[in-house]
């Protein structure tokens, strides 16, 4: 019986269990395209937290899949929020030329490491 709930749950909560988040603005301000892909932060945690943009006078459209589109021009992997152990990759689609300080900010604020796909 429980596995048939278990079954039950993945074909009707795929949404519950992606793993990554789409951030897209939709304002008429810069443009913003980033996703972030969970390492280790609890699924719950991560949507209701983590893929929460706070960016006052912003909207963001924000889509939770499975895995983030491949055509980033930069990554940010194993990425840490200052005093939390959790990782998460994120990557950037907007601006290839924010890398230099996309990757200072990665590197020694971040504790991450960047990845030029």
């Amino acid at each position: 019986m429980r596995r048939v709930i278990t079954l039950l749950l993945c074909l009707v909560s795929p949404p519950l269990l992606a793993s990554a988040c789409l951030i897209e603005s939709t304002d008429d301000q810069l443009p913003v395209r980033m996703c972030q892909q969970n390492g280790t932060i609890p699924p719950a945690l991560f949507e209701q937290q983590f893929c929460q943009p706070r960016i006052p006078g912003r909207e963001f459209r924000i889509q939770m899949q499975d895995s983030c589109p491949g055509d980033a021009y930069g990554v940010c992997r194993g990425a840490h929020t200052e005093g939390v152990a959790y990782q998460q990759d994120i990557h950037y689609y907007t601006a290839p030329d924010d890398a230099p300080v996309l990757k200072a900010y990665c590197e020694q604020i971040s504790g991450g490491r960047w990845d030029q796909p």
